[in-house]
């Protein structure tokens, strides 16, 4: 059965998708209450001034962007393959310096390079 959540404070419906993302709280009584009144009503509680809560808000915002990133751990094979794509540029600028003579043999040395900087850099994965 569809049962149907209200904000306390701005009558405002939530979905369960609103609750599970977090976009509404459940207070210590029982009651619903979505993230904008929520905001207003901490606003209201720590007696903070307009300018004083967007910079804690900023505040909050910067700690949680810097929760959720992810570092990848580099290998050896990952910084071996950053390596070689600089060989691959190399490579390409010798082919077109000498592109009146033999451009093929260093536009095949770069495809070569190429293709092992891609199979270094997917090999892990």
């Amino acid at each position: 059965m569809l049962e149907i959540k209200l904000c306390t404070h701005c009558k405002r419906s939530l979905s369960k998708n609103d609750i599970d993302a977090g976009r509404a709280i459940t207070q210590e009584s029982g009651k619903l209450v979505c993230r904008e009144c929520l905001t207003f009503l901490t606003k209201q509680e720590k007696g903070y001034e307009e300018k004083d809560f967007i910079i804690e808000s900023l505040l909050n915002e910067v700690k949680n962007i810097s929760r959720t990133l992810t570092y990848e751990p580099a290998s050896w094979l990952t910084i071996l393959a950053a390596v070689i794509q600089c060989f691959v540029f190399g490579s390409l600028v010798f082919a077109y310096m000498n592109r009146n003579g033999d451009v093929h043999a260093y536009l095949l040395l770069a495809l070569v390079f190429q293709v092992m900087a891609l199979t270094f850099f997917v090999i892990k994965k």
